[in-house]
């Protein structure tokens, strides 16, 4: 394989582990929706989780699956930091939790107010929030249209925000209306937002870096991370191209 075909491979990879977790995240609410009426007649339920137990566990299999395959991705998947990686694989192990440890069911008003899997949901999309309002725009000091720069950094801050509301929504919701989880209701159309904004993320954050080749240059040791310490952790951590001019003799 030449060099260059290896780089492409590489950043192929990375392409496809954000390609892969935005798809299937943004189809999953349409999925759980249209394969519980196909397979058990069920209505639109009262949230995503209730389709764990929702028609005796007709569509479980596929919330479980794609819960653990996103959760999964995000664990594999490295970003330019530290600081990212671990909210990364803090959100992705938080995930597996809420897909192996189901919602109270059956239980009606006397369900617990705390629960592992809601405890569980919420970490989840706050690690997530922190990626998009934090470490997404380390990037996009590599971008030369500023217009452009200023354009994502926007909508990653948009999102971000998604990330947080869309729980806090949720939670205020079913603490307040007390819904029936086997019935349609406003929670599974807050978590779908949420959801779907954290699919529209990564498809994003692909067609950034498509723009500003960071993978490739990365892989081409071009690139460069500024210092940072734990006093940066909200901080902006400057990705850069390295000058490889600086220092170079009269005969470069």
């Amino acid at each position: 394989m030449k060099p260059k075909s290896l780089q492409a491979h590489i950043t192929a990879s990375y392409t496809t582990l954000r390609i892969g977790m935005g798809v299937l995240a943004i189809v999953l609410p349409f999925l759980l929706w249209i394969a519980g009426h196909l397979l058990a007649d069920l209505p639109l339920q009262g949230s995503m989780s209730a389709y764990y137990h929702a028609g005796g566990g007709a569509v479980r299999d596929g919330f479980v699956g794609a819960l653990f395959a996103i959760g999964v991705f995000l664990m594999l998947y490295k970003g330019f930091t530290d600081f990212e990686n671990w909210a990364l694989n803090l959100a992705g192990g938080f995930l597996l939790i809420v897909a192996v440890v189901p919602m109270a069911w059956g239980c009606g008003n006397a369900c617990p107010k705390f629960s592992w899997h809601g405890t569980a949901s919420v970490v989840f999309f706050l690690s997530i929030a922190y990626v998009c309002i934090f470490r997404s725009a380390d990037t996009l000091g590599l971008m030369s249209d500023q217009e452009r720069a200023t354009f994502y950094r926007r909508a990653y801050k948009l999102m971000g925000c998604a990330m947080i509301a869309s729980p806090a929504i949720a939670f205020a919701l079913k603490l307040f209306l007390q819904p029936d989880p086997g019935k349609g209701s406003f929670i599974f159309y807050v978590e779908a937002v949420g959801v779907v904004v954290f699919g529209s993320y990564w498809l994003l954050k692909s067609f950034e870096i498509r723009e500003t080749h960071a993978e490739r240059q990365a892989v081409e040791g071009q690139l460069k991370i500024s210092a940072y310490s734990m006093a940066d952790f909200f901080k902006p951590i400057s990705v850069e191209r390295i000058d490889h001019t600086k220092g170079a003799g009269p005969d470069g």
